[in-house]
């Protein structure tokens, strides 16, 4: 069946290649499709689509919808996707009424407008993110002085500054990060003290968790390298 009619017709498996162009015309139609060895069977449903790209076609062997008027993709179903060069024989039982204004594109689901302002948003988010997260890895220094960095991190402003680690824009902790390590200009001891005293919690947290076995020890290799 080279061309698509209103009435009932056949097409031999020769000819079904040459018509599926043709075939999108009739989407929505019912149709009886027999496939060839090894899987030899016969279905009868409605058309949905014929693919011309992947030489395919797919029908919705469900009851026919009460409704005619409601659109294939709306209309519940039992799809199948069948490759032209198995298909034996398809016949056209009946056509839909609205078959003259069926198309390929009548049958995908709408696409929605696509909005740029909020894409570049998440772009910009994610890039400030991905900046962040940089910002916030210590270079060259160890698992401990992360662990410390990032506990500090969770409750005050701080950054680094080379291996340095500065809390407030006040307090500077350099290596190995004792509170010992820790020291701040005139007229900031009390933040100084008190940052002392978080450090020394963290330090003791960190050593807990090592023992404990939940984290290496400072120093100790990688899993896996």
């Amino acid at each position: 069946m080279a061309d698509v009619k209103r009435n009932t017709g056949k097409a031999s498996a020769g000819q079904v290649p040459e018509a599926i162009d043709s075939l999108a015309a009739a989407i929505g139609a019912r149709v009886k499709i027999t496939t060839v060895a090894p899987h030899s069977q016969t279905l009868q449903g409605t058309l949905f689509t014929a693919c011309p790209m992947l030489n395919v076609v797919a029908i919705n062997t469900a009851p026919a919808p009460p409704n005619p008027s409601s659109t294939l993709s709306n209309q519940p179903g039992d799809y199948h996707i069948i490759p032209i060069k198995h298909i034996s024989t398809f016949e056209i039982l009946s056509l839909d009424p609205n078959s003259a204004k069926q198309t390929i594109s009548a049958v995908q689901p709408p696409v929605a407008a696509v909005d740029i302002k909020k894409l570049r948003e998440r772009e910009e988010a994610k890039i400030r993110q991905l900046r962040d997260q940089e910002a916030n890895k210590g270079k060259g220094v160890t698992r401990e002085a992360q662990q410390i960095y990032d506990a500090l991190k969770r409750m005050l402003p701080t950054r680094w500054h080379e291996q340095e680690i500065v809390v407030s824009d006040s307090v500077i902790i350099s290596p190995p990060y004792t509170v010992n390590d820790c020291k701040a200009p005139k007229g900031k001891d009390q933040a100084l003290d008190r940052i002392k005293m978080i450090l020394d919690g963290e330090r003791r947290k960190i050593a807990q968790r090592a023992a404990q076995g939940g984290t290496p020890p400072p120093g100790a290799p990688r899993k896996g390298g």
